[in-house]
């Protein structure tokens, strides 16, 4: 795959389709352009610069940008919407929704009074994107950005916000009076990720928590981060080992606006063990309540999902995006069990592209003997060993761990293996 330099300018015609307005954003590997089509219509399109980044990789990130592009067409308010995607001499871009109040940055060090309604939005968008099997993995102020209307919508699913954070953890040059700027996504870093934990990567919603966590102590100390502010690049790995520890200026936050408030809830999402905080975000808007109003719609609408006879798994994040797998056509005759893990001889068969930390025989699918359930075992039994063998990293069911004794499977379950997402349907 080739992809050719472009240059960009004010009013160019892109792609034969949309007048370019001006730059509103860009990073280290993608650019976001205000632009218009011939309706005079206003969008932001977004261009991976594909042909800075090495030849051998462009397969791998034209498909994770494809992927950012799907994971946009989820149905909610409190997403970014993705409405177009072509290629640009190599260069693939993702036409979307324009949002012209900006992003939640600009509320840093200033007016906070809607920051309970962007905590609803932000924490609506998050359970939109994790009922769906998603975990958003870069949440920070410059990804939440703001209607016409006053809503805040999550944007950047994807590659571009992925290989910002590789960049920015391995790049020295010029963090002397940007700290902010160089660190940028590894503020908001949850300790697991940074450590790995268990010799693998598991994402899990609690990864997003934890974001939000750092996220909402920005703004409410006005530029603060809970484990320090850094001002040189020796600074981050303390700033690491106090957020493993736990160790964050409570002190800051009780003195903000609303800050005695948000203290327990921000503490939760902070908890250095991801298994003491937030299991999902509508336990936060419960206890958001006081500041937001009910929450029983959305509660109401997660119980319709829950029913045992489960026919379907569906990649919803990792290789393979879409996939279905129809339970009963991997049932041969009498057969109750189906296998999932990297090796060929699986039912299911997860690549292990990227380091996703798959094992080689990673969990079980068992039917029951009436057939009318199902019940998902961590590892599978192995006939050479002639004993029942676990996964290294661990298979989750929304984000509790499973063992090997089992547990019951339902619609609307979200199974996690390393940076797999599996749908229940």
């Amino acid at each position: 795959m080739i992809a050719y330099h472009l240059n960009i300018n004010n009013g160019d015609l892109f792609d034969g389709k949309y007048r370019v307005i001006e730059q509103i954003g860009g990073g280290s590997y993608g650019d976001v352009y205000k632009v218009a089509n011939f309706q005079g219509e206003i969008y932001a399109l977004k261009i991976l610069r594909l042909w800075e980044i090495m030849s051998d990789l462009h397969e791998g990130l034209v498909k994770r940008f494809e992927q950012e592009y799907k994971v946009m067409k989820i149905s909610s308010e409190y997403l970014v919407h993705s409405l177009d995607f072509g290629t640009v001499q190599g260069n693939p871009y993702i036409l979307m929704e324009y949002c012209p109040k900006g992003d939640l940055s600009k509320f840093v060090s200033h007016d906070t009074s809607m920051i309970a309604q962007y905590a609803n939005d932000i924490l609506q968008g998050l359970y939109a994107l994790h009922r769906e099997g998603k975990v958003h993995r870069d949440l920070k102020p410059e990804n939440v950005l703001l209607r016409q209307n006053g809503k805040a919508a999550l944007t950047d699913f994807g590659v571009v916000g992925e290989m910002e954070k590789a960049k920015r953890m391995s790049e020295v040059g010029w963090w002397k009076h940007k700290p902010k700027q160089t660190f940028g996504t590894p503020l908001y870093m949850s300790p697991e990720i940074y450590y790995k934990n268990g010799g693998g990567i598991t994402y899990l919603p609690t990864v997003d928590i934890w974001s939000f966590g750092v996220m909402m102590y920005e703004v409410l100390t006005a530029g603060s981060f809970p484990f320090g502010n850094i001002e040189s690049v020796e600074d981050f790995p303390q700033y690491m080992e106090r957020a493993k520890l736990g160790k964050w200026n409570r002190e800051a936050l009780a003195q903000a606006s609303q800050g005695e408030f948000w203290l327990p809830i921000i503490a939760r999402c902070l908890a250095p063990n991801q298994k003491e905080r937030y299991q999902n975000t509508l336990d936060i808007l419960q206890d958001l309540k006081p500041l937001i109003g009910s929450v029983e719609s959305i509660l109401a609408t997660e119980r319709q999902s829950r029913k045992l006879g489960i026919s379907c798994l569906v990649i919803s994040q990792g290789e393979n995006l879409g996939k279905r797998y129809e339970l009963r056509l991997l049932l041969e005759g009498r057969r109750r069990m189906l296998h999932v893990g990297r090796e060929k001889d699986n039912d299911i068969v997860l690549p292990a592209v990227n380091n996703s930390y798959v094992s080689r025989y990673h969990f079980t699918m068992e039917r029951s003997v009436d057939g009318l359930s199902w019940m998902i075992r961590d590892g599978q039994w192995q006939k050479s060993e002639r004993c029942w063998v676990t996964s290294t990293n661990g298979t989750y069911l929304n984000a509790l761990p499973v063992s090997s004794q089992g547990i019951k499977v339902f619609t609307g379950d979200i199974i996690t293996v390393g940076e797999y997402k599996i749908k229940v349907e």
